[in-house]
């Protein structure tokens, strides 16, 4: 039966459910002590497509059961109906998105699906404001090369998504468009920066957005929305800087339901010249892979250790690993938490400097940093915090960033193939726990830290990471995270595809997500 028929069928009592769109009664009897009984009828989704990954969708648009057009207006329907709900969404490209659809390649790998796009990186001609007050009319007038390539995929850009302000902090919360909340429960944060991106992937507005890492942000919030978030090398995906540079700490990536949907995104936008890495033409789900040394890193970093409850739940992921051949050795972080935060934030906030005094500079009514209107008071205190820090400290802190810690983890790696550990040390918390237009920096400090603290260290490295749905805690996703050595990417998308066969999470939603 194909889609367009089985649509016109919806009313008999049939429905479609899997990425692979098999057909199954909805309601199904079975015979017991000679009386017939109703099975549970599974609920449905929001709408018959959001079972499928962005792959399926294309391969539906490739065989004509849908088009691109047909299904944009699927995916507009679903941002009208979530959005008021969760907030994922902060600019809506509809006109663009129906333009784009024009020059679609059908035969390109996603054939016209709809993505949302973090609004952290260049597109040309659409705004982009870093969720903040002072951005919000900067429109580029060109897209960066991963755009570029993202949409030689066949991806069609549907919308921005909701970011805190600079991504200066771990809660998609900035003045500019709101907060964004959490589709498993409502009272719960998405953690940051790519929460918005993480959102409407959970609710199902769309089966994979771009995102942006620089500290944890492709893992932290899918670990909050089970979901599978993927940081890659440094250097090795085509750039989101203008003039093609590659930020030291920033890269850009997949926040997805399925592995292949990340993978054949990484795939597309991989950089064509001058890649440190060579270049990955096929999927890698068929790979055999080699029983792995894992290093669990099981209480997380000195000063900031992982939760007991977390912990536990990583410890049942050990034994699923144990089971598919793994060899698993406890190991630590030979780091004080406390030295390398101090480090870390002489190096990222002073950024916030310069900010600052171009702002003061340019308009004579501030005299003071708390006096700028265009920025939360979270920015304000950072840029406060750091603004004393003197170059003598800066290059002290760029020395331990960039040398001494890629130094520890290259040791890691020469003993193990894999580490693993919990993506967050912390439960997934009340959107309140950072408002970040009343906190300051110094009373959330530590928090901020806290989050992520396991997360920053492949940024600075520069070695791919994921974060993989395997577990939930008190009703909400946990993710674990896996890292590899530099330029292993494909290892780690091996090790996902082996995960999700294992213990598969595309049927988990939130009940926002059903009828």
């Amino acid at each position: 039966m194909k889609r367009r028929d089985f649509v016109k069928k919806s009313g008999s009592g049939l429905i479609y459910t899997g990425f692979a769109g098999s057909i199954l009664p909805s309601i199904l009897t079975s015979c017991q002590n000679g009386k017939k009984e109703m099975a549970q009828v599974r609920p449905e989704l929001f709408d018959e497509f959001m079972q499928y990954d962005a792959i399926g969708l294309s391969e539906l648009i490739k065989t004509k059961q849908i088009s691109p057009a047909e299904l944009l207006k699927v995916v507009i329907k679903r941002i009208e109906y979530f959005n008021p709900k969760i907030n994922a969404v902060n600019i809506k490209l509809y006109e663009r998105a129906r333009d784009t659809i024009q020059n679609i390649n059908n035969n390109s790998v996603f054939a016209g699906v709809p993505v949302l796009i973090k609004d952290m990186i260049d597109i040309g001609g659409v705004v982009r404001s870093d969720g903040s007050k002072l951005m919000q009319n900067n429109i580029p007038s060109e897209s960066v090369s991963y755009i570029i390539e993202l949409e030689k995929s066949g991806l069609n850009i549907v919308g921005r998504t909701n970011v805190p302000e600079f991504a200066s902090h771990s809660n998609t919360w900035n003045e500019l468009y709101g907060k964004t909340i959490n589709p498993w429960d409502v009272t719960k944060t998405v953690f940051g920066s790519s929460g918005g991106s993480s959102a409407a992937v959970a609710a199902g507005i769309v089966p994979m957005a771009h995102g942006t890492d620089g500290a944890g942000s492709n893992r932290i919030p899918p670990n909050a929305c089970g979901l599978f978030g993927f940081k890659a090398s440094r250097g090795r995906l085509a750039s989101g800087e203008k003039g093609g540079i590659d930020d030291f700490l920033k890269t850009n990536c997949g926040i997805s339901r399925s592995v292949r949907d990340n993978e054949q995104l990484f795939i597309a936008t991989q950089k064509r010249e001058n890649n440190p890495y060579a270049i990955i033409k096929n999927s890698v789900k068929n790979s055999p892979l080699k029983p792995l040394k894992i290093g669990y890193i099981r209480t997380g970093l000195e000063g900031y250790e992982v939760d007991p409850e977390i912990a536990a739940k990583q410890d049942e992921i050990t034994k699923l690993l144990s089971s598919l051949g793994h060899k698993i050795e406890a190991i630590t972080i030979p780091i004080n938490g406390d030295d390398f935060y101090d480090q870390f934030n002489i190096f990222f906030l002073t950024k916030f400097v310069p900010l600052v005094n171009n702002i003061m500079a340019n308009n004579n009514a501030y005299t003071k940093i708390e006096d700028i209107k265009e920025l939360t008071n979270f920015v304000k205190t950072e840029a406060i915090f750091a603004k004393n820090y003197n170059e003598t400290e800066i290059e002290k802190a760029t020395d331990y960033i960039k040398n001494y810690i890629p130094t520890i983890f290259k040791s890691m790696f020469e003993k193990n193939d894999v580490l693993f550990s919990a993506v967050c040390p912390i439960k997934t918390q009340p959107v309140e726990f950072l408002n970040p237009m009343t906190d300051s920096f110094m009373d959330k400090k530590y928090v901020v830290g806290q989050t992520l603290s396991l997360t920053s260290f492949s940024n600075i490295c520069g070695h791919p990471s994921m974060s993989v749905p395997l577990s939930n805690i008190d009703n909400l996703p946990l993710g674990s995270m896996f890292q590899a050595a530099n330029g292993k990417d494909e290892l780690l998308y091996q090790l996902a595809y082996q995960l999700e066969d294992a213990k598969p999470w595309k049927d988990q939603w939130p009940k926002m997500s059903y009828k």
